[in-house]
């Protein structure tokens, strides 16, 4: 696959994200977050090559949140923020700390959670602060795959991400333009620009469940790519006629023996 492939496929399908779902429209704010890492890099890289070249005369805001780890480094992030010419931000929060506070209060709750709520709550109250609506993410194809096993087996929900998610009564808007791009396309991009990548270490990474549900789904891509497809558009095309749905709007109800049978819910017992 050429340069010219890889950079034609990215647009087109960045493109299609955020005209199909309406990610941003003309001259809109928007808030990218920022870790350092390839997904974010390229993130920040196409919003801002596709507001040049289109004329979208985005506001564009980078945001970068410091987790507050030992030897956490973002120099080389606001060398490249400059050199794009786009507004940034640098915050800094104190997860170590918190996360101590709130073990000791007695409160049980995962590490890698708890850091990515604070980053998020903190990105929240920059985009309020800075009048934004908009909060761009870089969550990808692989990303939404992974969070729909760990909502599956660590909290019993079928859920995962969606190209753009309302939060607080459509107040803010989370969207994800690099949704239908997998990590091959990504990592094509980050290497055809050149883009740094910034590994700052995070103490939590090995007791990630997230790493291990990626390991696991790898070994599957590895034996058949198409597996990564299958799954991720296997979850818009579930089949809610033949699962035992909560809500009884799709339950179907028969009569037996003059009382009401559910056939869903029996099955599921």
């Amino acid at each position: 696959m050429t340069e010219a492939w890889t950079y034609k496929t990215s647009f087109s399908i960045f493109k299609r994200a955020v005209e199909k779902h309406h990610l941003l429209e003309n001259g809109e704010k928007v808030l990218i977050g920022v870790s350092g890492g390839v997904d974010s890099m390229v993130l920040l890289h196409l919003l801002h090559s596709f507001n040049q070249r289109r004329h979208k005369n985005w506001d564009l805001l980078a945001v970068h949140i410091d987790p507050g780890f030992p030897k956490w480094h973002t120099q080389r992030l606001i060398k490249f923020f400059e050199a794009l010419n786009i507004k940034y931000l640098i915050s800094k929060i104190n997860v170590p700390n918190k996360f101590v506070e709130i073990t000791k209060a007695g409160e049980h709750i995962n590490p890698c959670f708890f850091c990515s709520r604070e980053r998020r709550k903190r990105m929240f109250e920059l985009a309020e602060a800075n009048g934004i609506k908009k909060i761009a993410l870089a969550h990808h194809l692989e990303d939404v795959n992974e969070t729909f096993f760990l909502n599956l087996l660590y909290v019993s929900k079928a859920k995962t991400f969606a190209p753009k998610q309302d939060f607080f009564q459509a107040q803010y808007h989370i969207i994800r333009p690099l949704y239908y791009f997998d990590k091959e396309l990504i990592l094509k991009y980050a290497k055809i620009y050149g883009l740094p990548i910034i590994k700052n270490k995070c103490p939590y990474e090995k007791e990630s469940e997230r790493n291990r549900i990626r390991a696991l789904l790898s070994k599957f891509y590895t034996k058949n790519p198409r597996v990564k497809t299958n799954i991720f558009w296997g979850i818009k095309n579930a089949g809610l006629d033949f699962l035992p749905l909560k809500s009884s709007s799709n339950k179907k109800v028969y009569k037996k023996n003059g009382e009401k049978y559910n056939v869903l819910a029996s099955v599921s017992q």
